[in-house]
């Protein structure tokens, strides 16, 4: 392994024992193709299943033949270089794919067995099953820290559901507000404008956002990639501290942040899955040429 990818290793796996090149692993067996997914390592049961996974923009292929299972809890990280699917996969999971002109797909995605792109299903229902937190931070500027965390149960009608009032309304703005690690930033300002906090701040509000819907999964489309290194931390802290009750997708650039946060690692290039493993093998062994060249800086 190169030296970018020892750097990696040391600062978020701790101690390494004789890593392994690329050129001394094991051919992968045939019928993983050349994706080397790890189907024996400690795979828990599944959260998300996807099936021979192709999609389209019009005549543009943007994801080829992706099959992966994303286990329940735990951090999965979807790494690749630029233009590689990672954005599209993610999107895919929650169907907010479906809603850009042209995009089309085939295969099978399912959210604890059940096809989540049938017919009986909502796409607005599973959302909130399946949350995202973007790229940039998103909270609506005029509107209240309370109001941005209770933003999307109002926007679904779920608002009425919540028994016990404004009281309990409350209640649920500050534990989400706590969950996100940002309650004692903002308790004395509930009703200040969200627009006037800080970017690393507005990024947890949209977490918290998420959060109040109560959802399964959250899908994180690279939500450092506009922070500072501080608010970065505070983000990766947060990620850790919210894994043993999310089933956490996130999609990063930086494959050090991969190394720091996720548990299993997808790498994506040209629209395929090329390897999918747990993220200390990944890193430090991998079994695909394509996955040590990208890990250590030659390409990407």
């Amino acid at each position: 392994m190169g030296d970018a990818s020892d750097v990696v290793a040391r600062r978020a796996l701790g101690p390494i024992s004789s890593p392994v090149a690329a050129s001394e692993v094991e051919a992968p067996h045939p019928e993983r193709r050349a994706r080397n997914l790890d189907r024996d390592e400690g795979l828990s049961t599944a959260k998300l299943t996807v099936n021979a996974l192709t999609a389209w923009f019009d005549d543009q292929q943007v994801l080829t033949d992706i099959a992966m299972e994303i286990p329940a809890e735990g951090v999965t990280a979807v790494i690749g270089p630029s233009g590689c699917g990672k954005s599209t996969f993610i999107r895919i999971l929650n169907r907010m794919f479906e809603m850009k002109r042209g995009a089309r797909l085939e295969g099978r995605i399912t959210l604890d067995g059940e096809d989540i792109y049938a017919r009986d299903v909502d796409p607005v229902q599973l959302r909130r099953r399946v949350g995202m937190v973007f790229q940039r931070p998103n909270p609506f500027p005029a509107m209240s820290v309370r109001d941005n965390v209770l933003a999307g149960l109002r926007l679904t009608g779920k608002v009425r559901q919540v028994k016990g009032g404004d009281g309990a309304l409350e209640r649920l703005v500050r534990q989400s507000l706590e969950s996100a690690a940002l309650w004692d930033d903002v308790k004395s300002r509930l009703d200040a404008p969200g627009g006037q906090l800080s970017s690393g701040q507005q990024q947890r509000l949209c977490i918290a956002r998420a959060i109040a819907m109560e959802p399964e999964v959250l899908l994180m489309d690279e939500p450092c990639s506009a922070l500072d290194p501080m608010a970065t931390a505070r983000i990766e802290d947060l990620i850790h501290a919210l894994k043993a009750r999310y089933t956490i997708v996130i999609v990063t650039h930086n494959i050090q942040q991969a190394a720091r946060v996720s548990d299993r690692t997808a790498f994506f290039l040209q629209g395929e899955l090329v390897e999918y493993g747990p993220t200390d093998r990944l890193f430090t062994a991998p079994r695909d040429p394509r996955t040590e060249d990208y890990v250590t800086g030659k390409f990407g």
